[in-house]
């Protein structure tokens, strides 16, 4: 007569049919082979050929999926041994995208103030040598760091610059790196505030607007309310991460058009543009002597405005998170070491660039915002802005939301904010009104820079890193401990503080406040 099932599944062993259905739900999901395994497991009743079939009840189809069946021991080996077959698949970023990722965040705005740091302890071409030097001394301390705090992380199970700091040292410190981010990104929006007005007046009057659009307060009030205030009040700021792309290329084309000036001669004595920019802004070259020591205690302002610009640290864990692991499955730590070897290698280079092309055109000239001594009728130039000022747009929400998140953390209201829209509302409208507005009174890019990486600069690349690292190995036992890298790190705590105290103190001298 007719049979409900076909001959192959009648002849099919219990074990054949659980072992294919492992396998399909390995591939598809782990989470389904229960329910496969549960359904495979159950005897196949026959029903009766009658011109209906008798279908099971949702009682019994639920009591049959929600029982597993018992496995025996081989069925489990088997099961273990399809698991281990799924190869691993690899995610996260690659080794090239990394470096040029970190590169991108090491590098800001406060380059653009490092020939004028330069310029603050000499006026001669010999500078030049101490500043490279120095550049590359805290660059490699700072790579150092920021390994450093991805290590720490690791170890305890930490995942951003605060966490990592709250387990090692516990949750009633945690206000202190806290306290110094929200410095940091109050800063930060403070120079691209500073920043955009300039350019957006230099560009102005290289197109023959009125005079009141010539003046950069104008300009930060008008961005600030159209531009930067609209983008900031967005809770979603994915849709701006291409302006990643426009800083890197923005500032690789600040670094080339630099270099092109300083050896065309355009802005020397008979040069092209050396007539169309202010007496101040002209070539000054000193030569070094007794009177005029190239190395001297204004160095300092030059050493802390490197502090900041080689700030990235308090990504450090998140782009050790997103750094693909090796497909050999081994430790992803050398791996991430390269990343920042070859990231803060390239900073440097762009960064030495900048201050270099710089200060070898304009000498002890050189502004605390070098593009402001170039020629408004210099179309490079004014390429160099455009591209500059792009940039600082679209990262300007990015720092912007870091400084508010922090300042209503402190208050215990993000929660909140994330709740009411009033609350983000006037938070952001305050922020910026405090800090775009300190920008009409505060012109001094270079000051801004160098007090800010004096201060917190060299907690947040020094000293917070080293003391995180101290904090850890204490809580190994004594023999596990790295005694050589904890002296290290005592003296990296102790150069950051030194660092902070000394550039401090210069950066008020320089501009007259003591």
């Amino acid at each position: 007569g007719l049979r409900p099932c076909s001959t192959d599944l009648r002849q099919m062993t219990r074990q054949s049919v659980l072992r294919r259905a492992v396998f399909l739900a390995v591939v598809l999901s782990n989470g389904c082979i229960t329910s496969f395994s549960a359904i495979h497991a159950t005897p196949v009743s026959k029903p009766h050929w009658s011109g209906q079939v008798r279908r099971p009840t949702l009682h019994q189809i639920t009591m049959q999926a929600a029982a597993p069946p018992a496995r025996k021991p081989d069925e489990l080996n088997e099961l273990n041994e399809l698991i281990a077959a799924v190869p691993a698949t690899n995610s996260g970023i690659d080794i090239g995208p990394a470096i040029v990722n970190l590169a991108k965040n090491i590098v800001g705005s406060g380059v653009l103030a490092l020939a004028g740091g330069v310029a603050a302890f000499s006026g001669s071409p010999i500078a030049l040598l101490p500043a490279i030097t120095i550049l590359l001394f805290l660059g490699m301390c700072s790579g150092y760091s920021f390994a450093i705090i991805a290590r720490v992380g690791e170890a305890v199970g930490a995942d951003t610059y605060r966490d990592t700091w709250t387990k090692v040292f516990g949750e009633r410190t945690a206000l202190l790196p806290s306290v110094t981010v929200v410095f940091k990104t109050l800063v930060g929006g403070l120079c691209y505030a500073i920043i955009l007005g300039d350019m957006a007046a230099s560009i102005s009057k290289l197109a023959g607007a009125p005079s009141l659009l010539l003046r950069p307060n104008v300009w930060i009030f008008i961005v600030s309310a159209l531009i930067l205030l609209p983008l900031c009040l967005l809770r979603d700021l994915s849709s701006l991460a291409f302006g990643s792309v426009v800083g890197t290329a923005g500032t690789l084309y600040t670094a080339l058009f630099m270099a092109l000036r300083g050896v065309d001669g355009s802005y020397r004595i008979g040069g092209k543009f050396h007539g169309a920019i202010a007496a101040a802004s002209q070539p000054n070259f000193v030569a070094a002597s007794a009177a005029a020591p190239v190395l001297n205690l204004r160095i300092f302002v030059l050493v802390s405005m490197l502090a900041t610009a080689f700030l990235a640290h308090y990504n450090a864990p998140k782009m050790y998170q997103d750094l693909a692991p090796p497909p050999d499955g081994s430790p992803k730590l050398p791996r991430f070491n390269l990343v920042v070897a070859g990231a803060f290698g390239l900073a440097a280079l762009l960064c030495g660039s900048i201050m270099a092309g710089g200060f070898l055109t304009f000498g002890a000239a050189s502004q605390g915002l070098i593009l402001n001594n170039y020629a408004t009728s210099d179309k490079l130039a004014f390429l160099a802005r455009l591209g500059i000022g792009l940039s600082i747009i679209f990262s300007y929400p990015l720092n912007f939301v870091g400084l508010r998140d922090g300042v209503l953390g402190l208050f215990g209201w993000r929660k909140l904010a994330e709740r009411r829209t009033d609350v983000h509302v006037l938070a952001t409208l305050a922020l910026m009104i405090g800090v775009n507005g300190a920008a009409f009174f505060l012109k001094d890019l270079g000051l801004v820079v160098a007090f800010g990486g004096a201060i917190l600069g060299s907690a947040l690349v020094y000293i917070f890193p080293a003391l995180m690292f101290i904090g850890y190995q204490h809580s190994l036992p004594t023999e596990k401990r790295a005694k050589g890298e904890l002296a290290l790190n005592y003296g990296l705590a102790g150069l950051g503080g030194f660092l902070g105290v000394v550039g401090a103190f210069m950066s008020l001298k320089k501009a007259g406040v003591i």
